[in-house]
């Protein structure tokens, strides 16, 4: 468990996030990666270091206890089987983008209906991170507004609404009264 494992796993947490169209969080884990190459394993190091965030620092120090990220593991499950190697050796943004169109293609309509719910996990992030495309950044809907945006969607608006919630694409207000997107 050395800082080349370490730095070799936030390069790959960044490719994945690239896959998944995150660029800010690519951008984290890249420089993650190219400090703990320069500057090892030492958390309190790491803590001094500005664009080094809590959330790097928390990543490192499970690194050091389990020899392993969690977060790293989740990335790697939705990574579909058929890009996992190719994305950390050719360009993840491009790759990612080409297997959202493939998702499109198989499980939407020429309407943005969508055809059917997928159940492998991978498929159904892909699916709902679309949808969550039809909410705005940072603007509150409430349930009826939200349920107004899903109808056309799918027949089940209820599932689609309570399965972006479970998967974080849309957060419910403490008090339940309004939602808005999350990712």
């Amino acid at each position: 468990m050395g800082k080349s494992e370490l730095a070799k796993i936030f390069k790959e947490m960044a490719d994945m996030e690239d896959f998944l169209e995150e660029p800010f969080k690519a951008r984290t884990y890249r420089f993650a990666a190219e400090t703990v190459e320069k500057t090892g394993l030492d958390v309190e190091k790491l803590k001094e270091i500005k664009g080094i965030g809590k959330a790097v620092v928390e990543k490192t120090e499970e690194f050091l206890k389990n020899g392993k990220i969690r977060k790293h593991t989740q990335l790697l499950e939705l990574i579909p089987a058929k890009y996992k190697k190719k994305i950390f050796n050719q360009d993840a943004k491009a790759l990612g983008k080409i297997w959202q169109e493939e998702v499109r293609k198989r499980f939407f309509n020429e309407d943005g209906s969508l055809k059917t719910m997928p159940s492998k996990y991978s498929f159904k992030f892909y699916v709902l991170k679309e949808i969550s495309r039809a909410f705005k950044k940072g603007q509150l809907y409430d349930e009826s507004e939200v349920n107004a945006i899903l109808a056309p969607i799918y027949d089940d608006y209820i599932a689609i609404r309570r399965y972006l919630v479970d998967y974080g694409f849309i957060k419910r207000t403490k008090d339940g009264s309004s939602y808005k997107r999350g990712m």
